[in-house]
């Protein structure tokens, strides 16, 4: 089969490998479609820990072959599998799975979807990480499940809602989940911006939004003029920037919340902000990474529904062959949303 890897930063290239067999008391699956993220980009751009590593995590698998032992799942269903956690640390037994200090330990595969074929390990079915697919959702709308899940996970994690004046830096693929998740729980006041038009553009059909060009202005100013010089009671970061970290905390309205939703590449992790600002204007400073289960579920139900519009976000379906072009689409911010169909 084919499969993707990192070679060295800023480079990507498919290989021929050998299939991998079903594992037992696992699934063997194909790749139906897999999407690539912000994090994929970062990673191939700062180059990866270990070469050898297939990546790509938004995805959507059939299943092939089911071991015997196996009675839950059939040849040709399409599932989507969550991050499979212990249940038994500290983190799980407080409810944040997607922490779990054991995750890396309890997984028997390790494999992600930049590939023909994906094992499904036991402790997947056994943990109950892996959800079906509805037949009235496509693939393409599908890949959209883990980034909401993980938005819904952070979004739960402010105080977004009526009467709060929301401001996302970042208007790709993230940014706009953002947005859809801010006015689904009753904020009214949206702010987006980015340093890309073109980005922006691509956000004003989801409904009333102001649009802000970083390339044009000075985002900390317009957004404090649009706020009567008071700023956004909440503020998201969905890129990977750090200046971007620096203006989310000089646009934030006292006691306002700042969610820093996009890490910065493992080589250059810092920023410089002005801490004056949240010690003066008692700003609180939110982290925000994956999700636990309960909220695939709920991106599945919110997609499937219609309630989340997604099908606008994927703009760019590709083999897996031109996943070297996928990643430049991304970087250059032609594409919101570019899905690889192996």
């Amino acid at each position: 089969m084919k499969a993707a890897f990192f070679d060295s930063p800023g480079r990507v290239s498919v290989r021929d490998v050998p299939e991998p067999s079903c594992p037992p008391g696992g699934l063997l699956a194909s790749v139906r479609a897999c999407a690539i993220c912000g994090s994929d980009l970062r990673t191939m751009t700062s180059g990866p820990a270990d070469p050898s590593t297939v990546y790509g995590h938004e995805c959507v698998l059939e299943v092939l072959e089911v071991d015997r032992d196996v009675r839950s799942y059939s040849p040709g269903d399409r599932i989507i599998v969550c991050p499979v956690t212990c249940g038994t640390c500290d983190m799980c037994l407080r409810g944040a799975y997607h922490l779990c200090r054991r995750k890396e330990q309890v997984r028997t595969t390790n494999q992600g979807g930049f590939a023909g074929l994906v094992q499904v390990g036991s402790e997947a079915i056994e943990g109950g990480f892996i959800l079906k697919i509805p037949d009235t959702l496509g693939d393409l709308e599908a890949t959209i499940v883990e980034p909401l899940a993980c938005v819904l996970s952070g979004s739960e994690k402010t105080s977004t809602g009526p009467g709060k004046t929301v401001a996302i830096l970042g208007a790709g693929t993230v940014g706009n989940l953002h947005m859809q998740v801010a006015r689904m729980k009753g904020s009214r006041c949206l702010i987006m911006i980015d340093l890309l038009r073109s980005r922006l553009d691509a956000n004003a059909s989801f409904g009333p939004v102001a649009l802000v060009d970083a390339s044009t202005c000075d985002p900390v100013e317009t957004v404090r003029e649009m706020t009567e010089h008071r700023g956004a009671g909440i503020v998201i970061v969905a890129c990977v920037s750090a200046r971007a970290q620096a203006q989310a905390i000089q646009m934030a309205d006292k006691q306002g919340e700042v969610l820093f939703f996009a890490a910065l590449p493992a080589g250059s992790p810092d920023a410089t902000i002005n801490t004056n600002l949240i010690h003066y204007s008692e700003l609180k400073i939110i982290g925000a990474r994956s999700a636990s289960r309960r909220y695939f579920d709920l991106a599945l139900e919110l997609i499937a529904e219609g309630r989340v519009n997604v099908t606008p976000l994927v703009t760019h379906v590709l083999p897996l062959d031109e996943i070297a072009r996928g990643f430049e689409l991304m970087k250059s911010g032609a594409a919101m949303r570019v899905v690889l169909v192996p």
